[in-house]
């Protein structure tokens, strides 16, 4: 078998083995250590957004299985403002490359809040 049959055999193999890293605990000096986040309950994020009057988006982390059961959001009233908070529920080990992470959508009525009211979003946010 020549080399390049030889490699075409084993893609389907090593594609399959893709769908199962996201279930594999991190190794200690893995790639992934030197990952911002404070805490699961308040991940560091890349940045958020209003969209019209009644939607956040927020960009968080993303090793391309990030979705939005994977996140927690804590809602506070506050002076009148909507402060909202996003944690994970489960970690992203999956190796795809998202450099600016995934946008998520949250509707202000899943937030308790009225369309037009002013919301914050606390997370720190990364460089």
């Amino acid at each position: 078998m020549t080399p390049r049959l030889f490699a075409i055999a084993l893609l389907p193999l090593s594609l399959a083995a893709c769908s199962t890293v996201q279930n594999l605990p991190l190794m200690p000096g893995g790639d992934r250590e030197e990952t911002v986040e404070a805490s699961n309950e308040n991940i560091a994020i890349h940045g958020w957004r209003i969209v019209g009057d009644d939607i956040l988006v927020v960009r968080v982390p993303s090793n391309g299985c990030t979705q939005k059961a994977d996140l927690t959001v804590d809602v506070r009233q506050r002076r009148g403002e909507t402060q909202v908070t996003i944690g994970r529920t489960r970690d992203d080990y999956c190796r795809a490359l998202v450099p600016n992470g995934v946008e998520i959508p949250f509707g202000f009525e899943e937030l308790g809040t009225r369309p037009g009211a002013t919301v914050t979003v606390m997370n720190p946010i990364l460089d």
